[in-house]
């Protein structure tokens, strides 16, 4: 059953426990009322039974008498007590009310009840004169007179009590039953209609669109607040979504860039191997250069596959060995070494004071050798590389500019992520294949800092790092 069919049959439920309540109520009310009255005409026989109208009624009357005080109503009282007299199969009056002025009409008492009910004295009602009201009526035997007298009041106070109770009522259930059905339409328009316009939207986005979204709804009330979150967490599955599809297009681009990268080196290698086998390397020179240039395709080969086992660790969030470490000697080291690798590149180190923080020493060497490496192979032979160190409002920075031609704003802006090339060309001798400074970004993150990369066509290329001295959180203290 739908939330809109249970709301409807619980105000259908309510609707029944009003009308059972409204007839209790009424029955209960009519029920006291009439005990009321009952207790009134109990209290009424004492003084009945000493009045002088009714003494002299007791005296035996013939039967013209008798026919007389049948047609002839008797003496009025100024209350709305009706007396009577059973003689025969008739009740005569003996007293009649006219409280209620001249209009008053005597009730209409069967004899052969009001003798049946004279010994038990339990009060009746029997109806009045024509359109009158009905009449409470109480019968006993006079003892003296040996004589059924019947006491009768008008109802028309219960009757009118009861029709002002039924009328309240019957508004009251009506005013109720409105504000059920306006607080049912305010449920339905703030409550289920947002549910059903999200059940819509969650139906369409499992069809595939994950662009739609949930309608916007009152942020006060909690379909709104679940629309507004169900939109927020619609928005991120979409970004994720788009990065996983962007990260699979990118690694569809590295496979195609390593496949072109190992496959060079594999078929040197092997064309070399044939060539020896075949005898085309007889001579000791011929056998050198061939070793050589075979030496020098499985170092650059193993280079990229260290590479890919770095980022593989980096993915399996492997722990770092955090010690004390000195980058400012970290980076004097770093730039003896890319001194002895290309001699011919100037290379200066504007190193300061002795920056120890807590970091892992191995990463942090292939951070600095990894920026080295990269401004090496973008910027020309001869082009002057700065690496700098220095200490920045409670940040350990280091800096490494080269004077190089410098990147466009899209490659600069894409430089960090992962198996991105900025040279498309796919030359094993310029454009790398794409994975140091994803490496730096990776270490760097791991260490709780961060890397920034600033260029410009025409006036180079400069990377900084932050580090914190104090080393990562725990949470950051792993590779990935």
């Amino acid at each position: 059953m739908s939330l809109r069919a249970r709301l409807l049959a619980g105000i259908a439920v309510i609707a029944v426990v009003l009308g059972v309540v409204t007839v209790a109520i009424t029955q209960i009310t009519e029920r006291n009322l009439l005990r009321q009255v009952d207790t009134q005409l109990q209290q009424a026989i004492a003084p009945i039974r000493d009045a002088d109208d009714l003494g002299r009624s007791r005296t035996p009357p013939d039967s013209g008498a008798s026919q007389a005080g049948h047609d002839e109503p008797g003496p009025s009282s100024l209350s709305s007590l009706f007396v009577g007299r059973v003689e025969g199969d008739e009740v005569a009056v003996v007293l009649t009310p006219n409280l209620g002025g001249s209009d008053a009409h005597p009730p209409e008492i069967d004899a052969e009840q009001a003798l049946a009910n004279a010994p038990t004295r339990q009060p009746f009602t029997v109806d009045g004169h024509d359109e009158s009201a009905a009449y409470r009526v109480l019968s006993y035997r006079d003892g003296p007179s040996d004589t059924v007298i019947t006491l009768a009041m008008p109802l028309d106070s219960v009757e009118a009590a009861v029709t002002d109770l039924i009328r309240v009522e019957t508004l009251g259930v009506l005013v109720i039953l409105a504000a059920l059905a306006a607080l049912a339409w305010w449920v339905i328009r703030l409550g289920i209609r947002p549910v059903k316009a999200m059940t819509h939207a969650a139906t369409t986005i499992a069809e595939g669109d994950l662009s739609h979204r949930v309608p916007d709804a009152d942020p006060r009330t909690e379909a709104g607040e679940l629309g507004a979150a169900l939109n927020v967490m619609m928005a991120r599955i979409e970004s994720s979504f788009d990065e996983q599809q962007r990260a699979q297009a990118r690694l569809r681009d590295f496979v195609a860039d390593a496949s072109h990268e190992l496959r060079t080196p594999v078929a040197t290698i092997r064309g070399y191997s044939e060539l020896y086998r075949a005898g085309g390397l007889g001579t000791p020179d011929s056998l050198d250069d061939a070793m050589a240039r075979t030496e020098a395709e499985a170092v650059r080969m193993g280079s990229m596959v260290e590479d890919l086992l770095t980022l593989a660790r980096a993915d399996q969030d492997r722990p770092l060995e955090l010690a004390e470490v000195d980058l400012a000697a970290l980076a004097r080291d770093a730039v003896a070494d890319a001194t002895a690798v290309d001699p011919g590149r100037p290379v200066t180190a504007e190193i300061g004071e002795p920056l120890v923080l807590r970091g892992d020493q191995a990463r942090l060497r292939q951070v600095i050798a990894n920026l080295l490496t990269n401004a090496r192979v973008h910027t020309p032979p001869g082009t002057p590389v700065t690496v700098t160190t220095a200490r920045d409002d409670g940040w350990a920075m280091l800096t490494v500019r080269d004077e190089g031609p410098g990147m466009a704003h899209e490659a600069a802006t894409r430089a960090f992520e992962r198996f991105y090339r900025a040279d498309p060309s796919r030359s094993r001798h310029s454009g790398g294949s794409g994975l140091g400074l994803s490496i730096v970004e990776a270490m760097v993150r791991a260490h709780g800092g961060t890397a920034t990369l600033d260029s410009t066509p025409g006036k180079g290329t400069t990377v900084s790092i932050r580090l914190p001295f104090d080393g990562p959180s725990d949470s950051q203290q792993t590779l990935g």
